[in-house]
């Protein structure tokens, strides 16, 4: 299993690089190949050109979330190809500062991506009775103690960091997990009357 970093959009210029779409689609492009590939690779599959790919590989370079994987000489032009790194991102949702509006406008972005994703793969595919074929959503209310919680959470991202990396016989899947608890805050506990 690989070790990922965890970096949290702390700054607004991380936070700058980090929304800009092009740059999320960027990176989802990497790791649906889950091979390095080049700006012109890149920029036939974003359908941008490849002097718009390097802006943003450089941008996502130095947020620490790409980096140059290796150059080929191909036709006597040397390529680089870059790699995504094995680097989870938190949103920083849990801080109280002013970039609060960005950041729920990034997570809608993100989970509308994804369920845009979900809901064109469900009408393209032929066969809908499998869900290995069409992917599947789910919901409801699971009762966790606090450790029960924090073991699902490390299970949930060792599971996801370990299968981070394309094998044999794998295709990418995208996810998406949004979890959070019901009870009342602590400083909403303090305020109800007793």
């Amino acid at each position: 299993m690989s070790e990922r970093k965890m970096i949290t959009l702390a700054t607004r210029k991380q936070m700058d690089i980090y929304m800009n779409p092009q740059r999320q689609r960027l990176l989802k492009a990497l790791e649906v190949s889950g091979k390095p590939m080049t700006p012109k690779q890149l920029s036939n599959v974003l359908k941008i050109s490849a002097s718009s790919v390097s802006l943003h590989i450089r941008k996502l370079e130095e947020l620490g979330l790409l980096e140059l994987d290796h150059t080929e000489s191909i036709h006597g032009i040397q390529a680089k190809y870059y790699k995504k790194l094995p680097v989870s991102v938190s949103i920083g949702g849990n801080l109280d500062d002013d970039l609060r509006e960005e950041r729920f406008y990034l997570s809608d972005y993100i989970m509308t991506e994804l369920w845009n994703g979900f809901k064109d793969r469900l009408k393209r595919a032929k066969d809908k009775s499998d869900v290995m074929t069409t992917g599947d959503f789910t919901s409801g209310v699971v009762h966790l103690s606090k450790k029960d919680a924090e073991e699902l959470y490390h299970l949930i991202l060792d599971f996801t960091d370990t299968h981070s990396v394309p094998g044999e016989d794998t295709i990418p899947w995208d996810f998406g997990l949004v979890a959070y608890p019901h009870s009342p805050l602590p400083e909403e506990k303090e305020e109800q009357p007793s």
